[in-house]
């Protein structure tokens, strides 16, 4: 009897899901969507989606977290987020199963340099590379703007730093648009991904260099619950963004 009770209770529980979920998609052209991204990406990323959002859906009401990758995952798990944006290693969106992943693009992650031919001097062209390779070694001696170690990238650069065996000086940042600003005024050097670098507005002042082995890169992802179904509105959300790849 306990059995077929907890049979009955768990069959409810996934008609009552199913129904949320389709109506979610009849709900295409009013409703609530609440994303997460990081806050460099959303400065980057948001101000050129948004607007063509609006115009597809003008009664969707959107509600928006900039944080880092750790709470917007949490927030994910816990069902506050419909969908969110940010970064991960292709190992990890392999390996990860609390949530699908679906990748929009894959990026370099580039060492922002001033431009002022002290490093231009140090690089060199490989085959291969979309940027000048530069030996990290070569550099212990300069002051590394990371950011956060609760960001991506901040965990990334460690590792980097680490691999190659150096202790140069550190300073933490919370924003990559800081860090870029200060190697553009040639107050250290910083790692970045290369998604659109040449266009950030501290740009024409710095350079981009491709270090390591192998090029060191991510993907980013739209994210989402294993058991939602993605709406029209959230599927072009998507759209959108891909679209800047």
């Amino acid at each position: 009897m306990e059995l077929y009770l907890d049979t009955a209770r768990k069959m409810l529980q996934l008609d009552q899901d199913l129904e949320r979920q389709l109506k979610k998609l009849r709900e295409c052209t009013h409703g609530k969507l609440t994303i997460g991204i990081t806050p460099g990406r959303g400065h980057t990323v948001l101000p050129r989606v948004l607007p063509d959002f609006q115009e597809r859906y003008p009664d969707y009401e959107l509600t928006i977290l900039e944080e880092d990758v750790q709470t917007l995952e949490q927030q994910l798990q816990a069902g506050a987020l419909d969908l969110a944006f940010f970064t991960m290693s292709e190992s990890e969106r392999a390996t990860q199963n609390r949530f699908r992943c679906q990748r929009i693009s894959q990026e370099e992650i580039v060492l922002c340099a001033p431009k002022n031919g002290h490093y231009e001097l140090l690089a060199k062209e490989e085959p291969g590379r979309t940027y000048p390779w530069i030996d990290l070694k070569y550099l212990e001696n300069d002051c590394f703007l990371l950011l956060k170690q609760q960001t991506r990238l901040g965990q990334l650069a460690i590792r980097l730093l680490e691999s190659q065996n150096i202790s140069p000086k550190i300073v933490e940042l919370s924003s990559i648009d800081t860090a870029l600003s200060l190697v553009a005024r040639q107050y250290g050097i910083a790692f970045a991904s290369s998604f659109r670098i040449e266009e950030h507005e501290t740009a024409k002042d710095l350079s981009f260099f491709s270090f390591g082995t192998r090029p060191e890169a991510w993907d980013f992802v739209a994210a989402y619950g294993k058991e939602h179904l993605l709406t029209p509105p959230e599927a072009s959300l998507i759209e959108l963004i891909g679209a800047l790849y």
